[in-house]
């Protein structure tokens, strides 16, 4: 079920990619242990050869890609690779996952409590235009962002602003207490800064970074063909201004069985794979290296089905205004400091309600949803066969999941996430036809187009679910369209990949909820005429999963000391819940596997902003492409 969105997803590596039923981890082996050795693969220390095209194989495109502007882009898997050409990020990841190191940004300083972050900047850096890039432009990033109708409803949690100290200085204040939120700075895609040119919405032109490379051309969802930047900023540990290759073409390919096909032709010359059949073939194909990201020093991304646990659409979106004027949403009367007369904060919170026609294959209010039932939700989490769906979908790459952490993270304690037992989910399903007097159970399952291994997938589970008598019916869409769809909350079930990264936090706007009773000055939605205890789940939080105790948990591992032992309890008990109210079905890890032709070199060494120090390169699904040069 290959797909992405973060990157994972619009915003985040930890999104590792969403989208589709992927198969299987995240990126760099413990290949990197040993990178310094010229033997490794991926890596050679010798002298680089300059010019030359790199062709590399994608997942997908952006949607668009004058919207392509940095921290404001919809980025997926793909999106990150290219986003890794055109931007640089302020921040990137040490080989061992551990530490934030210096790209546009030289450091990170906190206050006492974790509640605002300093950040030195980088002098001397120009974009591609040849304007400067300095503080002005980091908030403007920010600005851009927050105003953003998706991408702002997901950092709102988590950035109140962002202030200008002096020319090379900035000050992020969060919202909440965020230990670790350098790694954001490093691994979202508000990391990432774009010329601001770019943010107005009727800019026409290509996207304006720091970067190594620069737009020549794009045909969006075909290829987009990128040259050299000739004045990038960064040097390599030789004094060699970079990058060594002269273009760098992304050309989509959506089906992985096509992506290995073209890499063996020789029509592209790198692919990023991530399913098991697909990657285990690697090892049989002449003049080609690989690596996956089995061991990496990150938590792997995660392949589940996702489930729309209300039933409705996106509830904090409806709360905004975003499906105004059928629902004119909360937020306009409490801006205007009245109270939300009771029938507006009554269609915020169930309004919405549906499920997908399965005649249709559109949303429809008229529908009773099913899958928001937990007793159904937990009958679907044991009718799957993890083990069978391991071998037979993902060829037995990566690993069994019951949970967001795999079994060596030191977060990891058994969830008790329910068996396989079909016989107890059937019992579950005629439990839930009798209680609300119906003689049948279905829901429609949104998989990715073009893709193979999504349809053989799908029919995995329409085989599963059948025994415990609950029929499912496919909805094929291009990924853009899945992805939205599952972000304004308009599905039932989805095949998806996401979570992991070098830090479980990069995951709380996923999985964050808000008090809807409570007042906005203390970070509730003002709707006190509903339900005392009602919560709405964040905007980004795409199960629509709602639970205090959750929320709880978040904010204490956030604002808990790294490595404590109140971090690691609180991420216990995130877990834990997830096992009991299965917003979503797991299955397995998201194996990442970068795969290259002979002749092209140091795609497994990126450094940081010194030209020197190695840097998480390739980071899951995404890499680093000012080091690599073609012999």
């Amino acid at each position: 079920m290959s797909s992405t969105f973060d990157r994972r997803s619009f915003l985040t590596h930890s999104a590792a990619t969403i989208g589709g039923v992927a198969l299987a981890g995240s990126v760099v082996d413990d290949l990197l242990a040993t990178s310094a050795s010229a033997a490794a693969i991926g890596v050679n220390a010798g002298k680089p050869k300059r010019g030359g095209t790199l062709t590399v194989g994608t997942l997908s495109d952006v949607p668009n890609y004058h919207i392509f502007n940095g921290s404001q882009g919809k980025m997926d898997a793909s999106g990150f690779c290219v986003a890794n050409a055109l931007y640089d990020p302020l921040f990137v990841m040490s080989a061992n996952g551990k530490v934030a190191l210096p790209m546009l940004a030289l450091s990170a300083t906190p206050n006492a409590n974790y509640t605002v972050w300093t950040i030195a900047l980088r002098q001397g850096v120009t974009f591609t235009n040849g304007d400067p890039f300095d503080a002005d432009i980091v908030v403007a990033n920010w600005v851009a962002a927050n105003a953003d109708p998706t991408v702002g409803l997901a950092i709102k949690p988590i950035i109140q602003s962002v202030t200008k100290v002096d020319s090379f200085t900035v000050a992020y204040n969060m919202v909440i207490p965020f230990s670790a939120f350098p790694v954001s700075l490093a691994e979202q895609q508000i990391a990432y800064m774009a010329h601001p040119t770019s943010f107005v919405s009727t800019y026409t032109g290509n996207p304006i970074g720091t970067g190594p490379f620069k737009v020549k051309s794009w045909q969006v969802n075909v290829e987009s063909q990128l040259t050299k930047n000739g004045s990038y900023w960064k040097s390599d540990s030789h004094g060699r201004q970079l990058p060594y290759l002269s273009n760098i073409h992304f050309k989509t390919i959506v089906d992985p069985e096509a992506r290995n096909q073209a890499l063996q032709a020789g029509n592209v010359d790198m692919i990023l794979q991530q399913t098991g059949p697909q990657i285990n073939a690697f090892k049989h194909m002449k003049g080609v290296k690989f690596v996956t990201d089995i061991h990496a020093p990150r938590d792997p991304g995660l392949n589940f089905l996702i489930m729309n646990t209300t039933g409705t659409m996106n509830q904090y979106f409806a709360w905004a205004g975003e499906f105004a004027p059928t629902v004119p949403g909360s937020l306009q009367y409490i801006l205007k400091g009245q109270a939300p007369p009771l029938l507006v904060q009554e269609a915020d919170w169930v309004g919405t309600m549906g499920a997908v026609n399965p005649s249709s294959l559109q949303w429809d209010t008229t529908m009773k949803p099913v899958v928001n039932d937990q007793s159904i939700r937990q009958a679907l989490a044991m009718a799957v066969n993890r083990s069978t769906y391991f071998r037979v979908i993902d060829d037995g790459v990566g690993a069994l999941a019951d949970g967001i952490f795999r079994k060596s993270s030191p977060f990891y304690k058994n969830p008790g996430y329910p068996a396989y037992n079909p016989t107890k989910a059937k019992a579950l399903v005629d439990a839930y036809k009798s209680k609300n007097s119906v003689s049948s159970v279905g829901f429609v399952m949104d998989i990715v187009a073009g893709s193979a291994t999504a349809t053989k997938a799908f029919d995995f589970f329409q085989q599963e679910f059948s025994k415990i008598g609950v029929t499912i019916t496919p909805r094929s869409l291009v990924q853009s369209t899945l992805i939205n769809n599952v972000i304004y909350g308009e599905y039932d079930c989805a095949g998806w990949n996401q979570f992991g990264g070098t830090d479980q936090s990069l995951n709380y706007v996923w999985f964050d909820s808000q008090s809807a009773t409570t007042s906005p000055a203390v970070g509730g939605l003002g709707m006190s005429g509903l339900p005392t205890g009602t919560q709405i789940a964040g905007a980004v939080n795409f199960a629509h999963q709602a639970d205090p105790v959750v929320e709880t948990a978040l904010l204490a591992a956030l604002a808990a000391r790294p490595g404590s032992a109140a971090q690691k309890t609180a991420w216990q008990t995130v877990n834990r819940r997830f096992a009991i109210e299965i917003p979503y079905v797991m299955l397995d890890t998201l194996v990442n596997a970068w795969a290259a032709r002979s002749n092209v070199q140091n795609w497994v060494s990126g450094t940081a902003g010194d030209g020197t120090t190695r840097c998480l390169s390739p980071d899951g699904d995404s890499a680093r492409w000012d080091q690599i040069w073609k012999s």
